[in-house]
C-alpha cells in the first residue's frame, strides 16, 4: 500500500517520460515516510476519452489509496509531496490534480492476507 494510479490522456503519453513520472510519484510517495518503499505501488492509467473544461486539453489526475489509519495532516502532507512532484515533471501542464483515498480496511484484502489465513 498505497495504490498511487496517474490518469491522462492517452494523447500525453508521446510526450512524457513516463518511467521518470512513475519514478517520481514513487519517490514523493516514499518521502512520506508512511509506507516501506517496496509496498508503493504506481501505474498510469491512459484515458481516451475526456473533456477539460469542456474542451479535450491536457491533465493529469493522481488517485492515491491507502489504508485508513493516517491523520488528515499525514494524508494532506502525501497530497502536497504528490502534487508538487507531478509538477516538477510536468511543468507544462495547468490541470493537476491529486486525491487521497481512504481504503477501510475491513473491505480490504490482497494475496497477503489469504496466506496469512491458510
Amino acid at each position: 500500500m498505497p495504490h498511487c494510479v496517474i490518469q491522462c490522456p492517452s494523447s500525453m503519453l508521446a510526450s512524457i517520460d513516463v518511467p521518470g513520472l512513475l519514478a517520481s510519484v514513487h519517490m514523493a510517495a516514499d518521502q512520506s515516510a508512511l509506507f516501506e518503499s517496496g509496498d508503493i505501488k504506481v501505474r498510469m492509467l491512459p484515458v481516451e476519452h475526456y473533456l477539460v473544461g469542456g474542451n479535450p486539453g491536457p491533465f493529469i489526475h493522481l488517485e492515491c489509496s491507502l489504508l485508513s489509519g493516517r491523520s488528515v495532516e499525514q494524508r494532506q502532507n502525501l497530497a502536497q509531496l504528490l502534487a508538487k512532484a507531478l509538477c516538477t515533471v510536468l511543468p507544462e501542464v495547468e490541470m493537476i490534480s491529486v486525491e487521497v483515498r481512504e481504503i477501510v480496511r475491513a473491505a480490504y484484502c490482497n494475496r497477503a492476507a489469504l496466506e496469512l489465513a491458510l
